[in-house]
């Protein structure tokens, strides 16, 4: 009988309450299961703005792309796939071809294309600039992202 109301006590003592910090940690994971109403624009837009971002970072940092180490942890710490597109590259996907050889052809802008069903595909073009005021095309900074990364990222 006293075993029963100790263990009263002590449940009755114990309140139940969670910290700030771990009601923000279940909100958080609750919003990431929650199901999202996206278009197809706003993921075209969201893949635009974190494209553009990474690639400021890279302009910044390393234009030219041959700092492998640097693209490699920046890759790691955004959970993304980035490459340096060139038209010697092995292994380019159809896809990637074909922007290469628009870019190639004219002096064309950032890109954002489907890869499949869950992936997209942010390139965006380095030119050089000869002294006569024409450009060329040297090669192409290319952000993988999945389609569920994308999402997620939306607000």
């Amino acid at each position: 009988m006293r075993y029963l109301i100790l263990i009263g006590v002590v449940l009755c003592s114990c309140t139940g309450t969670l910290t700030d910090e771990q009601r923000k940690k279940i909100k958080e994971n609750m919003a990431q299961g929650e199901i999202k109403k996206v278009t197809e624009a706003e993921i075209t837009d969201a893949t635009y703005s974190w494209g553009r971002k990474l690639a400021s970072i890279i302009e910044k940092q390393d234009r030219m792309l041959t700092n492998q180490s640097f693209l490699d942890s920046l890759a790691t710490v955004e959970g993304v796939e980035i490459l340096s597109l060139q038209p010697s590259s092995l292994n380019l996907r159809s896809i990637e071809k074909q922007l290469l050889e628009a870019y190639n052809s004219s002096a064309g802008g950032e890109n954002v294309q489907k890869m499949g069903t869950d992936s997209l595909l942010y390139t965006k073009p380095v030119f050089r600039e000869h002294p006569d005021g024409s450009t060329e095309f040297l090669k192409a900074i290319s952000v993988r992202f999945t389609r569920k990364q994308i999402v997620l990222s939306i607000k």
